[in-house]
């Protein structure tokens, strides 16, 4: 069921980056839409949209969407979800986005998807690349500000391009714990990334893939050191046709897997 959220804090939607560039602050509100609590393989999970400001100079508000897991006591994990290429229809509502981030809330994990600068409600215009890892910082600041979230457990997803610009924004970002990238889409295929990245690190890509052939994504990942798997999935492409669940399960596995061994 539908109904109207109330926000953190007041605060006006075209002061609010100002309000975090003056002040230092990181601030972000539950805005005047709409979330709903919905069931997901018999778990309560709760959607709420949000805003926050990206992290540079001169911050935008980018938008998205918060699950938050029910019932869940005490902090727990929490991970970002990057979505495919914002000119070619790549949105936080792409059903393999949704479904992983369903996937990982109902595993007790909180998750957020988001915008990219210029797409749906999100401020800003397409920056190459480069100013979306601003908006991947500020999503990560958000998600570490979040009273159910333990900052010493916080991943990152992407996928397609928004693998791509999460696998250079986590080189330089000690928070995040490990990462997990579908089909990623590189913009210079020759960077080298990760060379020297030594947290647990998933790969997973169609056996058919044209934008991230298997040959260049092996090729990539073999120099890479351990922790790392690479994960190729016959029968399918770039775009997962109806096989959302399946990469959603996978991506799950893995963090499940590395809160394991964290625990013990």
């Amino acid at each position: 069921m539908w109904y109207n959220a109330h926000r953190k804090r007041v605060v006006g939607q075209d002061s609010l980056c100002s309000l975090h560039r003056n002040s230092g602050e990181i601030v972000a509100y539950l805005a005047p839409y709409k979330h709903k609590q919905v069931f997901w393989q018999g778990n309560m999970v709760s959607e709420h949209y949000v805003t926050f400001c990206s992290r540079e100079a001169n911050p935008i508000q980018v938008e998205g969407i918060l699950h938050l897991p029910a019932g869940k006591e005490g902090k727990g994990a929490g991970v970002v979800i990057c979505h495919p290429h914002s000119l070619y229809g790549g949105s936080m509502g792409v059903p393999l986005v949704v479904a992983i981030s369903e996937e990982l809330a109902q595993r007790g994990v909180v998750a957020l998807r988001f915008n990219f600068r210029g797409v749906g409600r999100s401020q800003g215009t397409y920056a190459n690349g480069e100013g979306e890892m601003a908006d991947v910082a500020g999503a990560l600041d958000f998600l570490e500000g979040q009273a159910s979230v333990d900052r010493e457990r916080l991943y990152l997803v992407g996928y397609s391009f928004g693998a791509g610009v999460g696998l250079r924004h986590a080189e330089n970002d000690p928070r995040i714990a490990a990462v997990a990238v579908v089909a990623p889409y590189v913009e210079n295929p020759s960077e080298s990334l990760l060379r020297s990245y030594t947290k647990p690190k998933l790969f997973l890509v169609g056996e058919g893939d044209t934008v991230c052939p298997t040959e260049w994504l092996r090729a990539f990942v073999a120099p890479l050191p351990e922790p790392k798997s690479l994960r190729i999935l016959p029968g399918t492409d770039h775009f997962f046709w109806g096989r959302e669940r399946e990469v959603a399960e996978i991506v799950g596995e893995f963090l499940a897997n590395d809160l394991q061994v964290r625990r013990t």
